[in-house]
């Protein structure tokens, strides 16, 4: 399941961003993201029917906190931003690596600083490329 879960994580971001990419120019980003979502609750009601939650359901709901509220915030800026970073231009061989890689050099900070995870020097050796990779890749004459 360990590797498993990466796959489907990687298939997912890989026809998520190659699909947003796509994505009609004529329709409203609202209206696709609204779109996208109530696709997303039938595929999650169809998959509650079919794999039951053993306490029930109103268990886990009460269980429900701010943390879903931030999260849905953070899901919707990432859908208007894709879709508007790809509407305006961005490549999709660049798009995605140039956030990419600053998305994970600020999950490595938060991970120090606020979950106390360590960094080694291979790591930082890492973070260090990637910066220099996204400099000559959006460096244009």
């Amino acid at each position: 399941m360990y590797y498993l879960t990466a796959i489907v994580a990687i298939v997912g971001a890989v026809a998520y961003q190659f699909f947003i990419k796509k994505v009609t120019p004529t329709i409203n980003p609202l209206v696709n993201v609204l779109g996208i979502y109530l696709v997303v609750l039938g595929f999650t009601v169809v998959a509650l029917l079919i794999y039951p939650i053993p306490d029930g359901i109103f268990t886990h709901i009460r269980k429900l906190n701010y943390i879903q509220l931030i999260l849905a915030v953070c899901i919707f800026m990432m859908e208007i931003g894709f879709l508007l970073m790809y509407r305006y231009g961005w490549n999709l061989s660049s798009g995605n690596l140039v956030t990419g890689v600053f998305i994970n050099i600020l999950l490595v900070g938060l991970g120090i600083f606020f979950l106390r995870e360590k960094i080694n020097f291979l790591n930082l050796l890492g973070a260090v490329l990637s910066i220099i990779g996204v400099a000559l890749m959006s460096y244009h004459r």
